[in-house]
């Protein structure tokens, strides 16, 4: 049996309980049912939930055993009536006590028996709870707060579990990456935001009035072409790979810890990630993106209609090519000129005509051959 103090709330569709549980006594009594075709009958597909993402999966896994993991919104599930007790908690006014107890059959109606490993059907959080059964639950127990419908029925759940994926509108990653400002830990999250909204700042650099800070116009401000979240983006390839990992070695005082095998040469801007210094890295690119407008001027500043050297896929291919020129450049980590930026940018042939979109096509494929045109013109 599963113990588990819980308050009722009452809504449109009906009554369910919130409460919290122990990612394990959890896990001990969940169970999914994953949307698929019906084993022998190919033209039924039965099922509400998705498969889980090996990637998001990965990811979470990682991310339970962060210092600061935290899964705030509820785990919501559904539970059948019969493996349900329920009861007043003396003394204390609207709170109960919801025992999970499974369902042992009846030898009169036929109904199959239900263990209490496979009695908490889960509507919404599968993923989380999946990442949770790698938590190194010696750093302390992982509670996890819960809805729980007690004898929805499918059909119930299957709008529950709609409503809440299709209600739900994705944050802008400009807005995301923005709220970083207040961000109190180093990551290269947090570096790369700094530099970008610096880059913007700058009234004498390249991107001054370009980027759009929070994935949309500034109101005011005319020839903002990319957004933020394609620039930091952009820059985090050359930061340390791991993401999470370095906010939370942040918190304990580890931003200089390097990982194991890791190397500038690999990452450029990894060695100043770990000295703390953003400024070098703001000079680098900033440099890097002066050389680019100079060496092609009209292009750069151009607002016309297809016109992508300061664009999404301009900035892509050449945030890419970066590393390519300033391995080019060093023997060890340091800030590049421009000048020095300007003798590999002028080995390429490419015109200030020729970068648009027929040539180059929107998204990753232009972007990915702009790229091998630059390799290709500037080391053949």
């Amino acid at each position: 049996m599963k113990s588990l103090k819980v308050l009722k709330v009452n809504q449109p569709i009906g009554e369910f309980y919130i409460g919290a549980i122990d990612s394990r006594e959890l896990i001990d009594i969940a169970t999914v049912d994953v949307r698929e075709f019906e084993k022998g009958n190919p033209a039924k597909i039965d099922g509400i939930q998705r498969d889980l993402s090996k990637s998001r999966l990965s990811s979470l896994r990682e991310y339970v055993n962060l210092d600061y993991a935290t899964f705030p919104t509820s785990i919501i599930l559904a539970i059948d009536e019969r493996c349900v007790e329920l009861r007043a908690v003396e003394g204390c006014e609207g709170l109960m006590q919801l025992d999970v107890v499974g369902y042992s059959g009846s030898g009169e109606d036929g109904d199959a028996e239900i263990p209490i490993e496979a009695s908490a059907f889960i509507i919404d959080g599968q993923h989380r709870l999946a990442g949770l059964m790698d938590r190194d639950h010696s750093k302390g127990p992982f509670e996890v707060n819960v809805s729980i419908f007690v004898g929805a029925d499918v059909a119930d759940q299957a709008e529950i579990f709609s409503r809440v994926n299709l209600a739900q509108t994705k944050v802008n990653k400009s807005l995301m990456y923005d709220l970083l400002d207040y961000a109190k830990e180093s990551s290269p999250y947090k570096m790369a935001h700094d530099v970008v909204v610096a880059l913007n700042r700058d009234a004498e650099g390249p991107f001054h009035k370009k980027i759009k800070r929070l994935g949309k116009r500034t109101p005011g401000v005319d020839g903002e072409t990319i957004a933020q979240a394609t620039m930091v983006s952009g820059l985090l390839r050359h930061l340390p790979r791991n993401q999470e990992k370095e906010r939370s070695k942040s918190i304990w005082g580890r931003t200089s810890q390097a990982e194991p095998g890791e190397t500038w040469r690999e990452r450029i801007f990894v060695d100043f990630y770990r000295k703390e210094d953003a400024l070098s890295v703001l000079l680098c690119v900033s440099n890097y993106f002066e050389a680019i407008s100079e060496r092609w001027p009209d292009a750069w500043h151009s607002n016309e209609q297809g016109q992508i050297l300061s664009k999404t896929t301009g900035y892509n291919a050449f945030i890419r090519f970066l590393k390519d020129a300033y391995l080019h450049i060093v023997n060890a980590p340091r800030v590049v000129e421009k000048d020095e930026f300007l003798l590999v940018l002028k080995k390429i042939d490419l015109r200030d005509e020729d970068f648009n979109s027929e040539i180059y096509l929107p998204g990753g494929s232009g972007a990915g051959k702009l790229y091998r045109d630059l390799i290709a013109q500037a080391f053949s």
